[in-house]
């Protein structure tokens, strides 16, 4: 296993899914965690199961909500004295034609996927940057990559967060401070429930992976300190490195597919 002994990690989106596995797998490798998400009852289950707070501390964040990350980063910073790593994986979906997707239901994922990312980057980026060392990790997705019908809201939020992160690795070079992006494909968490799962395209089960091989390769991307782009599996990376040059293509494969 790969060792985080002495090395603080702060993950929103911490109460389930890919945010609770990389908490646990973070904890056992020896880090001491900071756990952010709106439902604190989850939370404070993953702080007494991590050793409770000289290991684990529990933060009340809706990411979207400039005062609670605010909150975060001050109690992170006074609790722990600093912060190694920030693992931005608080997001949501909502899949539908963009013909009927709702207005409020795009901004709502654009306010937590993108927007909070970006406040919890802006929050802990400065304390990185004075002390030369950090790594901010970006949970991307396979969406963020290559479009697919019926996820346009929730692609373009993830096309933005890829953006960000590509922009952020430029900026960070010479810094001391590294950023690492996760593109992700379909797993099983409690995503679907709120995404709806019977509306994932079937071109998705090209990308199938599982949650404990998405929080592998973060812990991995964190012990090893990595500056750039992760696709789990690995080869959901073909899929998108042609749909950039050959577009045409990449629709007849998605008309062909569904």
């Amino acid at each position: 296993m790969e060792s985080l002994a002495g090395q603080v990690v702060v993950i929103t989106g911490a109460s389930g899914g890919f945010g609770a596995l990389i908490a646990r797998r973070c904890v056992a490798a020896g880090a001491r965690v900071a756990l952010a998400a709106r439902t604190m009852t989850a939370l404070e289950r993953l702080v007494e199961a991590s050793g409770g707070p000289t290991r684990a501390i529990a933060v009340a964040t809706d990411v979207a909500n400039p005062d609670d990350v605010a909150r975060l980063a001050r109690t992170t910073l006074n609790h722990f004295g600093h912060v190694d790593v920030l693992v931005n994986n608080a997001g949501f979906g909502i899949f539908d034609r963009l013909a009927d997707a709702r207005l409020e239901d795009v901004r709502a994922m654009m306010e937590v996927n993108v927007f909070g990312a970006l406040a919890c980057t802006q929050a802990f980026l400065p304390h990185m940057l004075a002390r030369r060392s950090g790594q901010i990790v970006m949970m991307a997705s396979m969406a963020g990559l290559v479009a697919a019908p019926n996820m346009g809201g929730y692609t373009a939020t993830k096309h933005a967060l890829v953006g960000l992160s590509r922009t952020l690795m430029l900026e960070l070079e010479g810094t001391g401070v590294r950023c690492a992006m996760i593109c992700p494909g379909v797993a099983e968490t409690g995503f679907q429930h709120r995404a709806g799962a019977e509306k994932y395209p079937r071109i998705a089960r090209l990308s199938t992976c599982t949650a404990d091989q998405v929080a592998d390769a973060t812990l991995r991307a964190i012990a090893r300190r990595t500056h750039g782009e992760i696709v789990v599996p690995w080869y959901g990376r073909l899929l998108a490195l042609i749909s950039y040059p050959l577009p045409g293509a990449t629709r007849a494969v998605m008309r062909l597919i569904g």
